[in-house]
């Protein structure tokens, strides 16, 4: 195991000396990529998706990007695997990237987020071959970028594409099973990943308080308290997506149409703004009144239910209107 993560770290310092080599030319380009893994680019491909494309492959991204975003965190505060540089104090990583390197190091967040998105588009739209090594590329892009910029070691990476691949094939299973009958199943497999998400939360206190115990603030570098706020948003946004989905699939059932119209872009284009713009909005009016980890999981939660449920309402309405305005 050391010789093994000695070899990583070997692979980091290379990267990083090819960084001070270069006299950081390739850093904004690399920096850059990490944010195809990040909030606002995935969130407004699968809202694009799900919203005006295809609600079949958006619903199942959707998916994949919620059951990848729990075997993450669980991951991640099971094996608590420290940052590259507490491991080894001669790496040293962009100073910009590190204030969004929050978390255990172990798997990489951005990876996965990386896998769920453009690793799941590339799997579901395989036929199409410009889509499939387009969206290839990006997983690969996002994956590097996490090793060069010093945040990952690679092991990080390589764990959140297998996981990936594993999630990916498996959700596209439960998916098909959904769709065979859906009345019934759709609400076994809510309860499910309700039951399996409050399981985690408690496990995830669990440990928490258990590494209090013997948390030592003048010895240690983590502090497991900080690491177990840092979930709250991660789990407020699973808990919002799969209630959004749920609730979609029962009461909206909202279809896209299949005609591009100018109305129909600048839905989905109001929609993108209106969901960043409500949460940004929200956000700081609750942080006037609560916690940042609070407000972190009600703003995510938020995100996952105004995606998948709230704003399908208004382009269900939307429809109703103009094919009653059509009709008269």
């Amino acid at each position: 195991m050391e010789t093994w993560l000695g070899l990583q770290i070997q692979y980091l310092l290379l990267l990083q000396e090819f960084r001070e080599i270069t006299n950081g030319i390739f850093d904004y380009f690399f920096i850059s990529s990490t944010w195809l893994g990040e909030i606002i680019v995935p969130f407004t491909f699968l809202s694009i998706i799900y919203w005006g494309i295809n609600k079949k492959a958006g619903e199942f991204l959707f998916l994949v990007f919620g059951i990848n975003l729990y075997f993450n965190v669980f991951l991640k505060m099971f094996a608590c695997i420290p940052r590259p540089w507490v491991l080894d104090e001669r790496v040293c990583p962009i100073k910009s990237v590190m204030p969004m390197a929050d978390g255990y190091s172990f798997p990489s967040g951005h990876t996965a987020g990386a896998m769920s998105v453009w690793g799941g588009t590339s799997f579901y739209f395989w036929k199409n071959k410009a889509i499939r090594w387009i969206t290839i590329l990006l997983v690969c892009l996002v994956a590097f970028s996490r090793n060069y910029v010093g945040v990952h070691t690679p092991q990080d990476v390589i764990v959140s594409i297998i996981a990936g691949i594993i999630v990916i094939l498996s959700t596209k299973k439960i998916q098909n099973w959904l769709d065979s009958n859906q009345t019934k199943r759709e609400n076994i497999f809510y309860f499910i990943t309700l039951f399996m998400g409050i399981l985690l939360c408690l496990y995830l206190k669990i440990k928490c308080s258990l590494q209090m115990q013997t948390y030592d603030a003048s010895n240690d570098i983590i502090n497991p308290q900080v690491m177990y706020y840092s979930t709250f948003g991660k789990m407020g946004f699973f808990f919002g997506l799969f209630c959004g989905w749920f609730l979609e699939r029962k009461f909206v059932k909202f279809e896209i149409p299949n005609r591009c119209s100018w109305q129909k872009i600048l839905m989905l284009a109001f929609g993108i703004i209106l969901l960043f713009g409500s949460t940004t909005i929200l956000k700081h009016q609750l942080l006037n009144i609560l916690e940042y980890r609070y407000v972190s999981a009600i703003i995510s939660a938020y995100a996952g239910i105004f995606m998948t449920f709230l704003y399908p309402i208004a382009i269900k309405l939307t429809q109703n209107i103009n094919n009653t305005t059509e009709t008269i």
